[in-house]
C-alpha cells in the first residue's frame, strides 16, 4: 500500500512538525498515546500529516455526527485522491424501544432514516470489500455490529431457520413465564412471536426484517460482524477525536443498552436472545486496532493514565494567544452592563457567544436581546445539521451577532469573528461546569486577537480555578513562543 497523498497549500509550522514526528513515532512503536492540541492549533492538519506518512488505514471517531461531518469535509479536502468514508448512524432520530416503569408498559421507539448517511455507509462497506486503503470518519456507531450483506437478503436466505428458532424460544420462554405465574408476560411473548412469524411468512417490508427478535436470531446464525472486521490483513490506526467526550459514550452505551433490553425481555416483549454483549467497549474495539491516539484539548484522566506518550501542541500557527479570563459577579449576567458589552463588541464587527445553564435562562436572554434589537440565534440539540450550518455561516457573514447555547457552545464551533464569550454561573458544581467544559467553552474565543471570556460567578470553584490555571499555563507558553519569533 502506498502512502496517503495529502494536498494542502500549507506547510507545517515548527511546533506542528514536532508534533507530527512525535505522533508518527508513537504509531510505529506504541499501542496508545494522547495528542493534546488546543483549539486553533491545527490538530486536524497535524493528524492529516501523520496519516500522510503511514501506509496504514485510519479510523477517526468523533463524539457526534456534527463533529464527524466537519471532520469528513476537512479530510476530503486534504485527501482528494484517497477514499475518505463517512460512517455514522443511519438515523436522524433514533429513540429505542424501552419499558416505562411509571406507565408499566413498553414505549415503542422511533427512527427517522437519513438516506444520505445510509448511502455513505454502503459506500464505505463496498469500498472495504476490495481495498483497505481508507480514511474513515465515524461516530460511536462503529461500536455496534453491522451486516456485511443486505439484511433483507439475509433474512430471506435464513427465514426457515429464524422461524424454527423463534418457535423454539416461544415454547421455552412461555413455559418459564407460566411456571413463575407470569401470565401477562407469557401471553405477551407468545403474541409477539406469533405476530413476527406471520409477518415473516407474508411480507417483504423492511420493518419486518428490522424486528429486534429477528435480528437477534440472524446474528446468532451468522455471527456478529463489525466495521473493523474488514481489516484482516492490516490493522488500522485509531484516532479518537474529542476523546474526553467520545470515551464517555464508549463506556455508557454497552451497559445502558443491555439494561434496556433485559427489562423488555423480563416483561415478555422480546425473546432472551436479544440480550447480547455485542456493543463493543473500547478494549474490545482496540483488539482490531494497531494504535490508538486520543485527541483532545482537555484529555481526561483516562487518556492521560492509559497513554504511553503525551504529545502537546499548545501554540497556534497565527500566534494567537488564549483569551484572558475575567471574573464577573453573577449579577452581571442579563444586566444592562452585559447588554452594553455585547453591543460594544458588535460595533467592532465581532460576535458574542453566550453560554447559559438552562433552557429557561436561554429563552430569557433571547427575549432580552430581542428588546435591544440584537440579531441572534439559539443553538440546541434539536437544531439539524443544515440549519446549524446556516446559523454559523450567518454568524461569519455578519447577519447574526450573537449565539446563545447551553451544551452546544463547546467543541467544534470555530468562528474567528467571536471575540467575547460570556458564561453564566461559571462556578456551578455540575457536569456543564467541569474544568474540561470551561476550558472548551473559553476556547471559542481563541481564534480572535481580541478574545476575552467573562466567567460570571460569586465565588471561584475548584473546577474554575483549575481551568484558569491551565489556560494561564498555555498563555505563558504561547507568549514565550511569540516572543521567540
Amino acid at each position: 500500500m502506498n502512502n496517503f497523498d495529502l494536498k494542502s497549500s500549507f506547510t507545517p509550522t515548527k511546533n506542528q512538525q514536532i508534533a507530527i514526528d512525535t505522533l508518527f513515532e508513537g504509531l510505529i512503536s506504541l499501542k496508545s498515546q494522547t495528542f493534546k492540541g488546543i483549539t486553533g492549533s491545527g490538530k486536524t492538519f497535524v493528524i492529516g500529516n501523520v496519516i500522510k506518512q503511514t501506509n496504514t488505514p485510519t479510523i477517526i471517531v468523533a463524539p457526534n455526527k456534527i463533529l464527524a461531518y466537519q471532520l469528513y469535509n476537512e479530510f476530503v479536502n486534504m485527501f482528494p485522491n484517497e477514499f475518505v468514508g463517512y460512517y455514522v448512524s443511519n438515523y436522524d432520530v433514533y429513540k429505542p424501544t424501552y419499558f416505562n416503569e411509571l406507565l408499566n408498559t413498553k414505549v415503542d421507539g422511533k427512527v427517522v432514516v437519513n438516506k444520505q448517511n445510509k448511502k455513505l455507509r454502503y459506500e464505505v462497506k463496498d469500498f472495504l470489500e476490495t481495498s483497505n486503503k481508507a480514511i474513515l470518519i465515524c461516530s460511536s456507531t462503529i461500536l455496534f455490529p453491522t451486516f456485511k450483506d443486505d439484511i433483507n437478503e439475509l433474512v430471506i436466505k435464513h427465514k426457515s431457520y429464524i422461524i424454527r428458532r423463534l418457535n423454539k424460544e416461544k415454547i421455552k420462554q412461555v413455559t418459564n413465564f407460566k411456571k413463575e405465574n407470569k401470565i401477562d408476560e407469557a401471553n405477551r411473548l407468545e403474541n409477539h412471536i406469533d405476530y413476527t412469524i406471520d409477518n415473516l411468512l407474508s411480507s417483504t417490508e423492511d420493518d419486518v426484517y428490522l424486528n429486534t427478535s429477528v435480528l437477534a436470531i440472524l446474528n446468532e446464525k451468522i455471527g456478529d460482524f463489525y466495521l473493523t472486521d474488514y481489516f484482516k490483513d492490516i490493522k488500522p490506526n485509531l484516532f479518537i477525536d474529542e476523546s474526553h467526550l467520545s470515551l464517555l459514550q464508549f463506556s455508557a452505551l454497552p451497559s445502558a443498552n443491555k439494561k434496556r433490553l433485559e427489562k423488555l425481555v423480563s416483561k415478555g416483549y422480546y425473546i432472551n436472545n436479544v440480550i447480547k454483549d455485542n456493543i463493543l467497549n473500547l478494549k474490545q474495539l482496540q483488539k482490531n486496532i494497531n494504535n490508538t491516539t486520543y485527541v483532545s484539548a482537555t484529555p481526561s484522566n483516562y487518556e492521560l493514565n492509559n497513554s504511553e506518550k503525551i504529545v502537546e501542541l499548545l501554540t497556534r500557527p497565527n500566534n494567537l494567544i488564549d483569551p484572558k479570563i475575567t471574573i464577573k459577579n453573577e449579577q452581571y449576567f442579563a444586566s444592562n452592563q452585559m447588554i452594553n458589552d455585547i453591543q460594544t463588541t458588535i460595533h467592532k464587527n465581532e460576535t458574542v457567544f453566550v453560554n447559559c445553564l438552562s433552557r429557561k435562562q436561554l429563552f430569557n436572554i433571547s427575549d432580552l436581546l430581542k428588546k435591544h434589537n440584537i440579531n441572534h440565534e439559539i443553538l440546541h440539540f434539536k437544531v439539524k445539521q443544515d440549519k446549524r450550518k446556516k446559523i454559523l455561516n450567518d454568524l461569519r457573514n455578519g447577519n447574526i451577532q450573537v449565539i446563545l447555547g447551553i451544551n452546544m457552545l463547546r467543541e467544534g464551533i470555530d468562528v474567528k469573528q467571536c471575540s467575547l464569550v460570556i458564561v453564566e454561573q461559571a462556578s456551578r458544581n455540575n457536569f456543564l461546569r467541569t474544568k474540561s467544559c470551561l476550558i472548551q467553552i473559553a476556547g471559542r474565543a481563541s481564534r480572535n486577537e481580541n478574545g476575552q471570556v467573562f466567567m460570571c460567578c460569586n465565588h471561584i470553584s475548584s473546577s474554575l480555578s483549575e481551568a484558569i490555571e491551565e489556560i494561564d499555563y498555555r498563555r505563558n507558553i504561547q507568549l514565550s513562543n511569540s516572543n521567540s519569533l
